[in-house]
């Protein structure tokens, strides 16, 4: 009988602390987004799965140098946008300066700067950060060549002078190809 007892005991406390650990509004606010590399069509693309689908983000085409092919620039971005979002910190991003190079990279929050621990990707010198950063989100851009407007409900917006691009509302709100 004190068996029985006792296992209700620990049954119910299991119940009462699985209950204060798992909160299930917290599990649906969680990120379900996974990055990766892949190659489609003979070429090297890190793509996003998101709950709505799958996002091609970048197309590797151009060799950074020779020690940076495609496929390793492919798989080292992937893995830092993978590693950002596991950690929270995929937020924001946006254009910055590194070491004299322009780079693309991670901000926390609105306005927030850009260390070098941040760095997402490092583009060649002489290349115009801003328009790789809204090349790679594809705001509005038509084969017509339409002119960039942000409004207050895009995902891009400037602060301090730099291009910004809230993730979250990037990816609920980019088209979805099947």
């Amino acid at each position: 009988m004190k068996i029985k007892t006792l296992a209700g005991i620990f049954a119910g406390l299991g119940v009462i602390i699985g209950s204060a650990v798992f909160n299930p509004a917290e599990a649906q606010t969680k990120n379900t987004n996974t990055y990766y590399c892949a190659q489609l069509n003979n070429s090297w693309n890190t793509f996003v799965n998101t709950p709505r689908g799958r996002v091609k983000l970048i197309n590797w085409e151009n060799e950074f140098s020779p020690d940076w092919t495609p496929q390793k620039r492919c798989s080292a971005v992937s893995s830092r946008f993978q590693k950002f979002l596991d950690q929270g910190n995929l937020k924001f991003i946006r254009t910055g300066n590194i070491n004299n190079l322009p780079v693309l990279c991670v901000a926390n929050a609105r306005g927030g700067n850009c260390p070098e621990e941040n760095v997402l990707i490092t583009l060649k010198p002489e290349t115009d950060p801003e328009g790789v950063l809204i090349k790679l989100v594809d705001f509005r851009r038509s084969v017509s060549g339409e002119t960039l407007t942000l409004s207050a409900d895009d995902p891009g917006f400037y602060s301090d002078g730099e291009f910004y691009v809230h993730m979250d509302k990037f990816l609920k709100t980019v088209t979805i190809k099947k």
